[in-house]
């Protein structure tokens, strides 16, 4: 069984939390648990707005508003998806990426751990440094070779310490509500104005598109499987195949795509070639599989058609 478009969870009514909420993966949730749940979401700007979401406008990284926020909210779950996820920008300011994705994340496994809250934290598929020839489990060693990877790993280790922490290291496709765009519609954009768009060849990532995630992650909340999962495509392509498959999906020539290399990228911050994630654990706790690429690609379409 392939994982549903709006998982509908016979579960009871819940408090949820959620940082980042304005990002795509935040929306995503958002717009999913306030469905059948109260959200309280927090970012810096304001998101969807209906009678189930109360939001909450301030930065994360004043950690007096953060604990304030918490208490005051006193949510059931916390999903913990607000991250600097420019990795340049990271590299170039590590102060501000240790305020954001190292003392946040213990001010609210602190909380978490004390109140006995379920923490659901959104890590990265970078915590690798991508020399494995094949899928990376969640057993296998984590190198992570910039700031933004390393800083979310320093995450991660916070949240496992909670007895009812939740650690998803995954890779997300979607659109986007802000100004930059994410990689799809990158892609998408180049695809549709026929301008040259290189691609890595040699560049292996798993991307799940933020809805299917967000369905995902309400069910994990639902049967209660705790610790650290990948959570991905159920396999892995280059972003050169990405590229080709988004083009056979919305019907655009593809002649404009250029097979290109990483290492012939100048870029502030090292990325590993290898972000492949295995998602065997994920797929045995929920006993489904996950969704192909492609599948990702054709969810996107159809967001991208609706907007």
């Amino acid at each position: 069984m392939v994982v549903g478009r709006l998982y509908d969870a016979n579960i009871r009514l819940m408090k949820v939390s959620i940082t980042g909420a304005s990002g795509v993966l935040g929306t995503a949730l958002v717009n999913n648990f306030s469905k059948n749940h109260k959200v309280y979401a927090t970012s810096r700007v304001a998101g969807l707005q209906n009678d189930n979401v109360c939001w909450d406008c301030f930065d994360l990284t004043n950690l007096e508003k953060l604990k304030k926020w918490l208490i005051d909210k006193n949510s059931d779950v916390i999903i913990h998806c607000a991250a600097i996820v420019d990795v340049d920008k990271c590299e170039n300011n590590e102060l501000l990426a240790i305020k954001t994705h190292v003392d946040t994340t213990k001010v609210i496994s602190n909380y978490a751990k004390n109140n006995n809250k379920i923490l659901v934290y959104i890590s990265t598929d970078s915590v690798f440094d991508g020399e494995k020839n094949g899928l990376y489990t969640e057993e296998d060693r984590v190198n992570p070779l910039n700031i933004y990877a390393k800083t979310k790993l320093s995450g991660e280790k916070f949240v496992l310490s909670v007895k009812k922490g939740i650690v998803i290291r995954t890779n997300i496709i979607g659109r986007s509500k802000g100004k930059k765009s994410t990689f799809a519609e990158w892609v998408l954009k180049g695809l549709i104005s026929q301008t040259p768009i290189n691609l890595f060849e040699d560049v292996i990532f798993s991307p799940l598109h933020v809805i299917d995630l967000s369905n995902i992650i309400l069910k994990i909340i639902n049967i209660k499987v705790f610790g650290l999962y990948n959570v991905s495509s159920a396999t892995a392509i280059s972003k050169y195949k990405f590229g080709l498959i988004m083009s056979d999906i919305f019907n655009l020539e593809n002649h404009n795509i250029i097979k290109s290399s990483i290492n012939d990228k100048n870029m502030i911050a090292e990325r590993p070639n290898n972000m492949g994630l295995s998602c065997l654990k994920i797929s045995a706790a929920l006993n489904e599989k996950m969704p192909a690429p492609d599948q990702g690609i054709c969810l996107f379409k159809q967001q991208y058609n609706t907007k």
